[in-house]
């Protein structure tokens, strides 16, 4: 019992400081996808040097990211990191985080999810290939079907990742060449007709 205590309280010290900030998570999206310095991050970012690099030791007191790499700039030292925890949480972790924290780290991914999506749009990779996908489901469910969907997900998830891993065995020896592509899964609760309009300006 003392040692999963232990490994709870670890847990929830990881959520509770690491992810309590959207900015740090924001920082982890990028370090998941490429190594970058806070000066880096801070220019993607569009923050001030010294707020990013503030988040950075944070969740590097986390062990979120890690050191890999120094470089001299203009004489200073330049340090670059990288992820060593995906920016998501799982059900167990997200169900310890303080309510009040939700929606800063929801706000937080989806602002990625929606850059991503307005840059391809952009660029025009968004319908480059014909076998995109794109689709919008709204359901009418009951606690079943809303828990069938999370397990749905879940192993989507699982699946997405033993595919990411796949593919890096094969670019590693050169097989095929690297493509980047960005997978948003979205399920919530919808409010419903008379909630919207309950909460409408009056006309």
């Amino acid at each position: 019992m003392p040692k999963t205590k232990k490994k709870q309280d670890g847990v929830e010290q990881i959520v509770a400081k690491a992810f309590a900030h959207p900015l740090r998570v924001q920082i982890l999206i990028i370090l998941n996808e490429k190594v970058a310095s806070p000066n880096m991050l801070a220019q993607q970012l569009d923050q001030s040097l010294n707020l990013v690099a503030y988040h950075v030791r944070v969740l590097e007191k986390y062990d979120c990211i890690e050191l890999v790499d120094t470089k001299q700039r203009r004489g200073a030292t330049e340090h670059f990191y990288r992820a060593t925890r995906r920016q998501f949480l799982t059900d167990s972790e997200w169900s310890r985080l303080p309510k009040s924290l939700r929606p800063g780290l929801s706000g937080a991914m989806l602002k990625s999810a929606f850059d991503d999506v307005e840059e391809a749009l952009d660029k025009g990779t968004l319908d480059e290939l014909e076998d995109r996908h794109l689709s919008r489901t709204p359901m009418v469910v009951d606690k079943k079907g809303w828990e069938d969907t999370v397990d749905l997900l879940a192993g989507t998830l699982e699946r997405l990742l033993e595919i990411q891993a796949e593919a890096s065995e094969r670019l590693a020896a050169g097989d095929e060449d690297s493509m980047l592509a960005k997978v948003v899964m979205l399920h919530f609760k919808s409010p419903s007709d008379a909630e919207a309009k309950s909460e409408s300006p009056a006309s």
